[in-house]
């Protein structure tokens, strides 16, 4: 175990203030801190999470002036969490799809193997839409390609804990989408960097009613593009990559 480890929680919001104070209830009875970034939410949202973190003290909040992506939002909570003081920081949805009583696991992980993303691999049950489902195949198979590897189980999932200093090594990079692609794209990043990976199962429920913030036209043209120039990113990296393997295989 790490004795220097310290965890908290990022978790961006927009649109779900309704069920914020909820999924800061659940994550604190873990005796995990958290930060919160309202992502330029309009009313009621903006109200309803100021209130929920007042009920709550020592959960910071971070307020942005206009909404401008859940990638943006996220790279603010991790900039905080550095500032804070913290070695790793937890991204997890607002939105309450994540078994949030995985987190003692996956925090677990992290301290066996804190140079390492722990991230989660999801498991649907029979709400997931059938056009999610075959989007995040389609996305997987990009992300194998973009890597060269079968490291990266999901790219997707926002349920996963970053080590602070690695992550923060490409925090200043102009990310391509800082909006629904962002997930992918950091994840290919971090593996260009050389990071390694560990994947575990999290359950996802889709409740009824539920708001989404994933628009499916606009947010897959988006995608598409966030993987056209991934891959070309591959290509100008391809022997910076092929090193990075030749090193992993060599430790095997």
């Amino acid at each position: 175990m790490n004795s220097e480890f310290k965890l908290c929680a990022v978790i961006p919001v927009y649109k779900h203030g309704y069920v914020i104070k909820e999924t800061i209830q659940k994550i604190l009875s873990y005796n995990v801190p958290i930060i919160v970034i309202d992502d330029g939410n309009t009313e009621p949202d903006k109200t309803l999470i100021k209130n929920a973190v007042k009920d709550f003290p020592g959960v910071d909040l971070i307020s942005l002036p206009k909404n401008q992506g859940k990638g943006w939002a996220v790279i603010k909570g991790l900039s905080r969490a550095k500032e804070l003081g913290y070695t790793h920081a937890f991204q997890i949805d607002a939105d309450g799809q994540h078994d949030l009583s995985s987190i003692p696991f996956f925090e677990k992980a992290a301290r066996k193997k804190p140079k390492n993303v722990i991230a989660g691999f999801p498991t649907y049950n029979e709400t997931v839409p059938k056009s999610r489902e075959q989007g995040r195949k389609i996305t997987n198979f990009w992300v194998m390609i973009e890597t060269l590897s079968l490291d990266i189980l999901d790219s997707m999932c926002g349920f996963r804990i970053y080590p602070i200093q690695l992550v923060s090594s490409i925090l200043d990079k102009k990310f391509i989408d800082f909006r629904m692609g962002f997930d992918i794209e950091i994840l290919v990043r971090l593996h260009w960097k050389g990071a390694k990976f560990n994947f575990y199962p999290i359950k996802v429920d889709y409740p009824e009613n539920a708001v989404s913030n994933f628009n499916v036209i606009h947010d897959n043209i988006k995608i598409s593009k966030t993987h056209t120039c991934l891959f070309f990113g591959m290509l100008f990296r391809l022997p910076k990559i092929l090193s990075h393997k030749i090193k992993r295989q060599s430790k095997k």
